[in-house]
């Protein structure tokens, strides 16, 4: 199984190697790269398709019980007494779901049917990932520079592997980040907030790109084009995309028919799925795993502080440098993705408390990032990040389940090395091109200021 993951993740990285000789030595045809693209949609779908009906593993238990409670209408007390529990939108979209296999006849249960209706959405979710990646290179990158784009989302094997083999619903959230991150850079501002809210209703870990929204509040509210009716304008929207995410707990905590309320509050949903996970690290190959906490409690000490209080204070720092980025890059809407990247990639890295799937928002967003700027450092980034998310994926499912997991591996510390070399060179990526904006700028104003002077940019030969 480990040479299986290792030879997928060199099949992976040797397309864009030989694609990038190839249009180095001969010029492919309109025709021809149009073609790529058709075979690169081919292989995804029919990929996705064929893992979707094998024999299911991940959650598809958790599914069919939850599928089947939600379809006798028992929404009222859910969260109450509840560990781990999916947010409401999640709810009503497998509501959804689970009346549509009841019309068709698809019983629940561990049948191919069933596992495929469950993971349908999630391979949708994907395609639209790949399809705003597309309409974005369209406009910012050639031909060719689409056909690699196009195959770093549809081809990824981290995404295929997680959506349609493990049955887990990453792609739902994760195409709401992509969309929040994409309304900002777009200013369309207003409509991120509710795209903002939605993500977090099917899944916490949106909360990941939070600073992002707020640094774009910050710009383009107050400090770009400030106006009181503005600003209200902006307040009302961002505390009616609040009551939505409220008033969708409600059918969950008021029990209609006896006109009360039930024992759950309107944040014990979200804290509970907090408290469930008690581990420095949920097997997820990062910092703390490579330091030897994996499936430690994360309240024992590391050094004077406990880990709990190390990921508290990573959190805040990446809160802090990822504000700082924004403000730096003066509003660069193609540095945007990068950003979010980031928080995503750092929080993973170094907060505690996480699985290997919270990885998953930050390969879609890097893409984007290369989408808007075809930078071979933004290229790289794609690449060794989606690698990155395989191995830990491909680990922790197949080679070394927690059950499993022991302090002695090897392999565990030199995937969760790359891991943290992978963000390392991010953080150095967004450095450099924060820099060579500064440069290019200041470049400009000089050039600008030359230009104001009479005769200052004129020939001295007469």
């Amino acid at each position: 199984m480990i040479s299986m993951i290792f030879l997928v993740s060199i099949f992976f990285l040797l397309f864009p190697i030989l694609f990038t000789i190839l249009q180095k030595r001969m010029v492919f045809s309109e025709k021809t790269l149009f073609a790529m693209e058709l075979v690169i949609l081919f292989l995804s779908i029919y990929m996705h398709l064929f893992l979707s009906i094998l024999n299911p593993i991940g959650d598809t238990e958790y599914f069919s019980s939850i599928l089947t409670r939600l379809d006798e209408g028992h929404f009222f007390g859910l969260y109450e007494g509840s560990g781990i529990t999916y947010p409401p939108l999640f709810n009503y979209i497998f509501l959804c779901i689970a009346r549509m296999m009841r019309l068709i006849g698809i019983p629940f249960g561990q049948n191919q049917a069933f596992v495929f209706g469950v993971k349908l959405p999630q391979i949708l979710c994907e395609m639209c990932m790949a399809g705003i990646i597309w309409r974005t290179a369209k406009k910012h990158l050639s031909q060719q520079q689409t056909v690699l784009a196009l195959y770093l989302i549809l081809l990824n094997p981290g995404y295929i592997f997680i959506t349609s083999y493990i049955c887990q619903v990453d792609a739902l959230y994760s195409l709401f980040v992509l969309l929040t991150v994409w309304l900002i850079m777009e200013r369309h501002l207003k409509l991120s907030y509710f795209c903002f809210a939605a993500g977090i209703l099917l899944k916490f870990q949106t909360i990941f790109i939070t600073p992002l929204l707020i640094g774009a509040v910050i710009d383009q509210v107050i400090l770009h084009d400030f106006s009181v009716k503005r600003f209200f304008a902006h307040l009302g929207t961002g505390l009616a995309a609040i009551g939505c995410m409220a008033l969708s707990y409600v059918p969950f905590l008021y029990d209609f028919e006896h006109h009360q309320f039930g024992e759950a509050g309107l944040t014990q949903n979200f804290t509970n799925s907090i408290a469930s996970y008690g581990k420095a690290s949920q097997n997820a190959y990062n910092f703390w795993t490579l330091v030897g906490y994996n499936e430690i409690p994360h309240s024992e000490l590391f050094g004077p502080l406990s880990c709990h209080a190390w990921g508290t204070l990573f959190i805040i720092l990446l809160v802090i440098f990822s504000l700082v980025f924004f403000f730096r890059s003066q509003a660069d809407s193609s540095f945007y993705p990068m950003i979010a990247a980031f928080l995503v990639g750092g929080t993973y890295c170094f907060a505690v408390k996480m699985m290997s799937r919270y990885l998953y928002p930050a390969i879609v967003l890097l893409i984007l990032g290369y989408a808007l700027k075809p930078t071979l450092q933004r290229l790289l980034l794609s690449i060794l990040f989606s690698v990155a998310f395989f191995l830990v994926t491909g680990f922790d499912y197949l080679v070394y389940p927690w059950l499993s997991y022991s302090k002695d591996l090897i392999l565990p510390y030199i995937v969760s090395f790359y891991v943290v070399v992978c963000f390392g060179f991010l953080v150095v990526v967004m450095c450099r091109e924060i820099r060579e904006g500064k440069q290019g700028r200041q470049k400009n104003t000089g050039d600008a200021a030359e230009a104001s002077v009479p005769g200052l940019g004129e020939s001295s030969v007469n």
